[in-house]
């Protein structure tokens, strides 16, 4: 992308997502750091997406004009575990992880500063959205799984 940037006039943004959940996922993926968060490291530092979300992104990726190629990382601004990061660091990786200053006390260990300033993204949906703070599916999200009715669903019929 950037050469293409750079031999002509292209803009791009690069979306480099975290881990992708949506309500078929969500349990299985993210309940074990939220019933041992203590046990559970993660390569991602707890940082996780909404596929919806993800959607929003990917739409304000193409429609803004950017001064060339800017690459954003996608996130959900809480982390999967439902803890503090600064203590979920420490615990699993003592000092070898330098923390910066965090948006909030629960905070993905992924920042998403670069694509609120340049996208004006702004994620609207949580873990908690799904799962229940022990990690068990909501109602309203295990019936749309059920009854086939969720975005994912729906777009998958329609690709057959």
């Amino acid at each position: 992308m950037d050469a293409a940037v750079r031999r002509s006039d292209l803009t791009g943004v690069s979306i480099r997502p975290s881990w992708v959940q949506w309500e078929g996922n969500y349990a299985r993926n993210l309940s074990p750091a939220l019933r041992d968060p203590e046990g559970s490291p993660s390569a991602s530092l707890w940082a996780y997406i909404d596929v919806y979300d993800l959607a929003d992104a990917l739409r304000l990726g193409a429609e803004r004009e950017t001064p060339g190629h800017e690459v954003v990382y996608i996130a959900s601004p809480d982390n999967h575990a439902n803890r503090p990061l600064a203590d979920l660091v420490r615990h699993h990786h003592g000092d070898e992880i330098e923390l910066r200053e965090l948006d909030r006390d629960d905070a993905s260990g992924i920042s998403i500063r670069k694509a609120r300033e340049l996208l004006g993204y702004d994620p609207s949906r949580s873990w908690r959205d799904y799962l229940t703070d022990e990690g068990e599916l909501r109602a309203e999200a295990a019936e749309r799984l059920e009854r086939n009715e969720t975005a994912l669903q729906r777009g998958r019929a329609l690709t057959g």
